[in-house]
């Protein structure tokens, strides 16, 4: 978070990564300083490079208390934000432009200069405030933005909002993140892009958002992501919807060059075939084309056919796709879906898009991996045509374990509501199937 902070007192504010600077704070030690106390020049060298380090290392947490008022200034001295009394810093919202730029690009400048660096910080979008954006803001680790009451919107075609530039594997691009509150929103209601799209991470929390995409996009996209949880959130979507399209609201993917092709860019070891662990779902309602998956690498043919995601809990949602499945799992090790609504409303009622919650092994896992796999379904109603509830597999390798309890599950036949070929033991207790 390269930026210049000011302040009217003559004090110089340590940053996060001792970066800052202080207008009006030079420090510079007068003649007759020097003359009083004799320093010598290789003294006053000395004197500065230490205070330098000081301040470089200086942790937030002795500099907080000290920040309150503070500015913090962008691109072109454009104020970016101030500093509340709890060390956050409150953006300054721009409505209209200035100085040639418009409003969008001061504000999509502004976030990017906010939540760039790894240093610890804290961003607020102030409730009732609209920010316009024009590019894409990109996040460093270690960033908390709290949005709530605030609307987002990206005016520009074909581009998300949050994103991050990996420059790291094994889960390491960005750590420690979270999101709260805010409506975010796509102006664009026809062309793709993931709203919210985050790649190589761990521990990243999405919190009471809403977000507002189309059905040619993803709401949030989590690429080879680990210990992530999107919840108490809400996903909608605008347009126009397309009797074939596929794309999910919250898409758990798998980064290969032509299942996340965005990765390419940064070299090949991003796109090596890595996948998703420890992903949670939990309270949100979610619609799209289809609603949820845990995507397998089918367009990059059989490279990456047998990378699975492991891990992925779906609870206590209201989940809808309108024009394929409500739920996919596909590639999955160790899943459970709990307490869930999930239908689709898809047209085409003889094929794998009309499934409700379809969890089915494309590849071949690890036999060790394998023999400790399991599937948990309980306490959901499924609303699906071709069938409500799928545990399949198109291999040779099956799940050890399917649990199948209390779910009240519907198709075009009673007979298709329930079906659990992929596991080679099953339970089953207390579920109903039934015509749709």
């Amino acid at each position: 978070m390269n930026r210049l902070i000011r302040k009217t007192e003559e004090h110089v504010y340590p940053g996060r990564t001792g970066r800052f600077a202080a207008a009006g704070a030079a420090g510079s030690v007068s003649p007759a300083a020097v003359r009083t106390f004799s320093i010598t020049w290789m003294a006053i060298i000395a004197f500065f490079a230490l205070a330098f380090l000081f301040l470089w290392n200086t942790p937030v947490s002795a500099a907080k208390k000290n920040l309150s008022g503070v500015e913090v200034m962008g691109s072109r001295k454009q104020l970016a934000g101030t500093f509340n009394d709890q060390g956050q810093i409150v953006m300054n919202v721009y409505t209209k432009g200035k100085g040639g730029s418009s409003a969008g690009y001061l504000n999509s400048s502004t976030l990017n200069t906010l939540c760039s660096g790894d240093q610890q910080k804290t961003i607020v979008i102030p409730a009732g405030s609209r920010v316009e954006l024009t590019n894409v803001v990109y996040l460093g680790s270690n960033t908390t933005i709290i949005a709530d009451g605030a609307t987002i919107v990206m005016t520009s075609k074909d581009k998300g909002i949050l994103s991050n530039k990996p420059e790291a594997v094994n889960y390491r691009a960005l750590t420690n993140v979270k999101i709260q509150g805010g409506t975010w929103e796509i102006t664009d209601k026809k062309e793709s892009c993931s709203v919210m799209a985050f790649s190589h991470g761990s521990n990243v929390t999405i919190d009471g958002v809403t977000i507002l995409s189309n059905y040619q996009s993803h709401a949030i996209e989590l690429i080879a992501m680990k210990n992530t949880t999107v919840q108490n959130s809400t996903l909608k979507v605008q347009g126009r919807k397309k009797k074939k399209s596929v794309e999910e609201a919250l898409q758990i993917d798998v980064a290969a060059p032509k299942t996340a092709p965005v990765l390419v860019q940064y070299g090949k070891k991003y796109v090596k075939g890595q996948t998703c662990k420890n992903i949670k779902v939990l309270n949100n309602t979610i619609e799209g084309s289809r609603g949820v998956c845990a995507n397998y690498a089918t367009a990059d043919g059989n490279k990456y056919k047998n990378k699975f995601h492991e891990n992925i809990v779906i609870k206590g949602n209201t989940i809808t796709g309108y024009s394929a499945e409500g739920c996919t799992l596909y590639n999955t090790l160790n899943a459970v879906v709990k307490n869930n609504t999930i239908t689709t409303y898809s047209t085409r009622k003889n094929e794998s898009y009309s499934v409700g919650l379809n969890i089915t092994i494309q590849g071949k896992a690890a036999a060790k991996k394998l023999n400790k796999s399991k599937v948990t379904v309980s306490g959901n109603t499924v609303y699906g045509y071709r069938q409500g509830i799928q545990v399949g597999t198109r291999s040779s390798s099956r799940y050890k374990k399917a649990v199948l309890k209390k779910n009240k599950a519907y198709a075009s036949s009673e007979g298709s509501a329930i079906v659990t070929s992929g596991a080679r033991s099953v339970t089953s207790k207390g579920n109903s199937t039934n015509k749709r």
